[in-house]
């Protein structure tokens, strides 16, 4: 079966041909949106499959973006719904995604790094990085001028990520707004993380977004982190059994959840002491407070993916314009 042509589509979608040829040879910009969508649609309903070769030829793009990752799973984060995002909006920018796990060497190198984009055959970068960053990364991506984004990195230009400020700030608003005032903020790993070395910024960011709300009503925000000189779940646990059996101070009525493990063993103690806690936490999806039975906010992966690759299908369209990066809301959950 042969590919339709761009006429075929056109017929198809109800458009010019030269709408078409813009949406497919990744300058979507120049058309409506809802245009954008149709012919995107049209064209995966007739089973067009573009000649990258020849594009590549005739406008010096591949019509490719690139996510890099680590071959380190702790060092770069993907989900569905981030995938989802990225996918959807390079599709209607008439872009693929590849997915490489560069080696560090090589984002590294002043020799290595500016051929990444030819012998991979794409236009663009999407670096997703969230800790033990390549320190040169960032410097030889603006020196050599590559079309690069970050995704959930916190920087001043060219990043997308999740406001974990603003999660932290809105939680703690919504329980003080529902009358407590006693307040915790609970992260079973805070220290490790920062012992380790590979801390993320939502973990301050979430942290002292909270802290800032409750002081803000002239209330201290209690911590329930992890003991750096006694790590691992036993201490933790034991030290929220000791908080939550006190009777003075009283224990904190309410709690602001990281999420993971600390949220696992804040519904543990609860359950086990029978404390009248209200917990707020923060999830990865909605699923993930939904099977453990509480309210929150989730972490905007979806919407970080599609702000992300346009910010790139900009900068590939003009490298030398500098844009501000876009920290992204989260979404309540049951609140």
């Amino acid at each position: 079966m042969t590919s339709p042509k761009l006429s075929d589509i056109a017929a198809e979608a109800g458009v010019s041909a030269a709408a078409v040829s813009y949406v497919l040879t990744g300058r979507g910009n120049k058309v409506a949106p809802a245009t954008r969508e149709k012919v995107v649609r049209c064209a995966e309903r007739l089973g067009y499959t573009p000649n990258s070769s020849a594009r590549a030829m005739r406008s010096g793009r591949h019509g490719a973006a690139t996510l890099v990752m680590s071959a380190e799973a702790s060092r770069s984060l993907v989900t569905p719904e981030l995938l989802c995002g990225i996918v959807s909006t390079l599709t209607r920018e008439g872009m693929r995604m590849l997915v490489d796990y560069i080696p560090d060497a090589t984002l590294t190198s002043e020799e290595a790094f500016p051929r990444i984009l030819r012998e991979r055959a794409c236009d663009g970068m999407l670096l997703n990085y969230q800790t033990q960053i390549p320190p040169m990364l960032e410097t030889l991506a603006e020196r050599f001028k590559i079309p690069a984004v970050w995704i959930n990195s916190k920087r001043k230009f060219h990043s997308v990520y999740p406001d974990d400020y603003g999660a932290g700030r809105d939680a703690a608003r919504a329980l003080l707004k529902a009358g407590h005032t006693r307040i915790a903020y609970a992260d079973s790993a805070f220290n490790f993380s920062e012992r380790a070395g590979i801390t993320h910024f939502s973990k301050t960011e979430r942290r002292a977004g909270c802290a800032d709300a409750v002081a803000a009503a002239g209330l201290k925000c209690e911590m329930l982190l992890d003991d750096p000189d006694a790590p691992g779940p036993d201490a933790y646990m034991a030290m929220l059994r000791r908080v939550f059996a006190r009777r003075r101070p009283a224990p904190p009525s309410a709690v602001v959840s990281y999420g993971g493990w600390s949220l696992d063993w804040l519904t543990l103690v609860r359950a086990e002491t029978g404390a009248a806690l209200e917990i707020l936490a923060f999830g990865i999806n909605a699923g993930a407070l939904a099977n453990r039975n509480v309210r929150g906010l989730v972490v905007p992966f979806a919407q970080v993916g599609e702000r992300a690759a346009a910010m790139l299908a900009s900068r590939i369209r003009d490298p030398e314009t500098k844009i501000k990066s876009e920290p992204v809301p989260f979404e309540p959950f049951g609140m």
